[in-house]
């Protein structure tokens, strides 16, 4: 009788691996010609500024990105990144804009492998479990606006997770690079911070500082002056509110200061950062540290593959009613806006505004919560 389970069991894995192996490779394949059309959000031309030695934050600055015949910026290149971005980034401007786009894209598919297998490998996933999170993963809507976009998260969360996975000065400095993307490199330095590591903050600020030099040498930029455009150019696109909602978008409302506004949610997010610090679990500390960057600060769409530690820490542990949760709170952005958009004919770039952006907000704030119920209990089992 074990023996019929065991071989109705292995049927059942070799049906499940087949569909989403051909599902995957569809929607791979989907993203792939997306991208070759799109990647409007692919930094190349501030890059391709920077390389010809123009400071791209002053360009904005002075309105000159006004998408008129003599605009040197492409699309929605809007340049709100770190300084050291750029940087990097030139070398993709040694090609034309259309190889570039082919170049990105393969890059950001390979990474769309390597992210969820090294931290599958970390956390001690078996093969299959690992097959199921990272085809899951590919075949979500996420991961296709993700390439077709030419979207930059996937690039620095590469960076941001490499702490976790491997605990070496190295690693350390390296996840500075994941400082560049404001909105998602913040919460590691938080976490830093949380934990009172000096060294740890001085080594990782290394890629920032060295991007910063380096772009202030290149487009012959006062260095004070520079340190600070970045925030400039955050608040001149704020302005005209084309950054996605949040609940604490509603204090504008009620006339509080821009930094202010700024200012809460990153507290909190440390409040809750220095919460779960210390907990054993280490997996789960992850998937709460992404969690809640996609919580505090404004998040577009694609920027929910910070979700992906979560799914598979759901997935490690679907014994677990909290991660029977989670995936429910997964699909919902992998999978259900999409379908969602179909029904109301809108597009999935949308969501992050007016109200869906607002419950979509609310949701992730409250899986923060949720989650950090369910760690006291984790922990306490783990003892």
């Amino acid at each position: 009788m074990i023996s019929k389970s065991y071989k109705l069991n292995k049927k059942i894995k070799f049906f499940i691996i087949l569909i989403l192996t051909f599902v995957a490779l569809i929607s791979v394949f989907r993203a792939f010609q997306q991208a070759q059309v799109i990647s409007f959000d692919f930094h190349f031309s501030p890059a391709k500024l920077v390389s010809e030695g123009v400071n791209h934050y002053q360009y904005i600055l002075d309105g000159k990105h006004d998408d008129g015949p003599n605009d040197k910026l492409m699309y929605d290149q809007n340049g709100v990144y770190a300084q050291g971005l750029f940087v990097l980034f030139i070398p993709l401007t040694w090609v034309d804009w259309d190889n570039a786009k082919l170049l990105w894209s393969l890059i950001n598919i390979f990474l769309s492998f390597l992210i969820p297998i090294l931290i599958c490998k970390k956390f001690e996933l078996n093969t299959f479990e690992t097959f199921l999170a990272t085809s899951l993963f590919l075949i979500s809507t996420i991961f296709r606006i993700h390439i077709g976009y030419g979207q930059q998260t996937l690039f620095t969360f590469v960076f941001f997770i490499l702490p976790f996975i491997y605990k070496s000065n190295i690693t350390i400095i390296l996840s500075g690079i994941s400082y560049f993307k404001f909105n998602i490199g913040y919460v590691l330095f938080l976490y830093f911070a949380s934990l009172k590591s000096i060294k740890k903050i001085l080594f990782s600020i290394i890629p920032f500082v060295i991007g910063w030099i380096s772009y202030c040498y290149i487009t012959n930029t006062n260095l004070l002056k520079n340190l600070f455009e970045p925030l400039q150019l955050i608040f001149y696109w704020d302005k005209d509110q084309a950054f996605p909602v949040t609940i604490f978008s509603f204090l504008e409302k009620i006339n509080f200061h821009p930094i202010l506004i700024l200012l809460i949610p990153i507290i909190l997010n440390f409040l809750v950062l220095i919460k779960i610090k210390n907990t054993n679990n280490q997996l789960l500390l992850l998937s709460i540290i992404c969690l809640s960057a996609l919580g505090f600060l404004p998040h577009q769409l694609h920027d929910y593959i910070l979700l992906l530690p979560l799914l598979i820490f759901s997935i490690k542990n679907f014994n677990l009613l909290v991660s029977k949760l989670n995936l429910i709170f997964i699909f919902y952005f992998f999978y259900f806006l999409r379908i969602v958009s179909f029904v109301y004919g809108t597009q999935p770039w949308e969501f992050p505004y007016g109200y869906f952006g607002y419950f979509n907000n609310f949701l992730t704030i409250s899986f923060i919560l949720i989650n950090l119920y369910f760690l006291k209990k984790i922990d306490q089992k783990s003892f």
